[in-house]
């Protein structure tokens, strides 16, 4: 398990991608930043601080900097992966100083209070060895710096509204979340672009992925077995084509089952057939067409979602909340005119 700060300004450091034709080791090395990998095609093993990671296709592999990570064989031929580099936050670097620093259990803010300590008094010394004329400049270099640590020492105890940590494996099984993948790809493209705010986008790029991250995590301790790889591609289809009401048989026919097993997989994975998903989806759809669009005619809802007409819109609408779809318009008042 590691530690990452959430919603962050980030440094990466390096991003590519890497096919290794005859196989390679993983480097044997301590790296300051943290090293995010990724497998594409083929298997490979690496070792963390004496942990063993066996990666297989769409794996993502997290190494934490200042860590000792390694490989003690060759990965598979052909193997492709991705990865990038990444600074870590001053947030990250003192809860690991906390967790690997155990021979010093005293806090940060002591450490550095006597290290500041130790400091005036080599000033003091210093100052004593010096001869007259010099010594009132270095006495009042030495108030300066009593007044620094002070200060220092107040916004130290001052209390801090901590930063967002959040928990993740280190080794993370991404086949049921392909946004992962897509904003992992998205992030090496923006590293290697010559675009404006480069930096700026990176951090929110990598920020984003951290997002689907977190969720993809989250679904593996509750919803995961019930993660469909057909239905996912059916969700995004259907979503992406509002305009189009499929028929069962239609959608299935281009993955290649039957209409039988479409409707059992979304059961299993929605509680519900894709017919009635697919009726959901487009009336949330709506709803929200209209919230955002609260002059559009009714018959422009309809057509803009797959709908026969207005009639046949509104009839689903007031059977699914129980209202007509006049009650979802939010209604801004317009200015009057002063004339």
């Amino acid at each position: 398990m590691l530690y990452i700060e959430k919603m962050a300004p980030r440094k990466i450091t390096g991003a590519n991608y890497t096919t290794a034709v005859n196989g390679m080791v993983h480097p044997d090395r301590v790296m300051e930043e943290h090293d995010f990998l990724y497998v594409l095609d083929g298997e490979w093993e690496i070792w963390e601080e004496g942990q063993r990671y066996e990666m297989r296709t769409d794996d993502l592999l997290i190494l934490a900097a200042g860590r000792h990570h390694y490989g003690k064989r060759l990965c598979s031929a052909g193997n492709r992966h991705m990865y990038f580099h990444v600074e870590p936050t001053e947030r990250e670097r003192e809860k690991m100083c906390t967790d690997d620093l155990k021979e010093d259990p005293r806090p940060v803010c002591e450490r550095e209070q006597k290290k500041r300590a130790e400091d005036l008094k080599a000033g003091m010394r210093f100052a004593k060895e010096q001869d007259s004329g010099n010594l009132e400049m270095v006495v009042e270099s030495s108030q300066e710096h009593v007044i620094r640590t002070e200060t220092f020492m107040d916004e130290m105890e001052a209390p801090r509204q901590p930063s967002p940590l959040f928990e993740s494996a280190t080794l993370v099984h991404c086949q049921h979340a392909p946004q992962v993948r897509r904003c992992f790809q998205e992030l090496i493209a923006s590293y290697w672009s010559q675009e404006p705010l480069r930096e700026e986008r990176l951090t929110l790029l990598f920020n984003l992925f951290l997002l689907e991250l977190i969720g993809a995590q989250a679904d593996c301790g509750s919803r995961a077995a019930k993660t469909d790889p057909i239905v996912a591609a059916v969700r995004e289809r259907v979503s992406s084509n509002p305009q189009m009401f499929y028929r069962a048989k239609e959608m299935a026919d281009q993955f290649y089952i039957c209409p039988r097993t479409l409707n059992n997989r979304f059961q299993r994975a929605c509680g519900m057939t894709f017919s009635a998903f697919q009726m959901d989806l487009k009336l949330e759809m709506v709803r929200e067409f209209l919230r955002s669009q609260p002059d559009a005619k009714l018959h422009e809802a309809a057509l803009n979602f797959g709908f026969y007409d207005e009639f046949h819109l509104s009839k689903a609408f007031r059977k699914k909340y129980g209202q007509p779809p006049s009650k979802a318009r939010n209604r801004i008042d317009k200015p009057q005119s002063l004339d």
